[in-house]
């Protein structure tokens, strides 16, 4: 099985795509937390996202905000549009921590 729950730090913000019958799909680049007992780089990968989490994530969501997500892992070789790589389809999307504005003084 390639289901998969983590925490994601959001690195960018997604491009809204809109498909036929007004299906919107979002694509944007994650990093997934640290991997234990391996060499500590980051893992940042590309991720999918399909209606309205699409537009929630647009609406409620910044950059270097974190995430739980519940989702599908999957694996792709070159195509002539991008090169191969590791996706995150994710399917349901929970708020994690976010990130605090500075611009407010008291």
């Amino acid at each position: 099985m390639n289901y998969i729950s983590c925490i994601i730090q959001i690195l960018e913000m997604p491009m809204i795509e809109s498909y036929s019958d007004n299906i919107e799909m979002g694509r944007f680049r994650v990093q997934l937390p640290y991997v234990r007992n391996k060499i500590q780089s980051p893992t940042i990968i590309n991720s999918h996202l399909w209606g309205n989490l699409a537009s929630d994530i647009v609406n409620y969501y910044r950059v270097n905000d974190y995430a739980l997500v519940e989702g599908y892992l999957s694996t792709s070789s070159g195509t002539k549009y991008k090169e191969g790589g590791i996706t995150l389809n994710i399917t349901k999307l929970y708020p994690f921590l976010f990130a605090l504005e500075s611009g407010k003084s008291n």
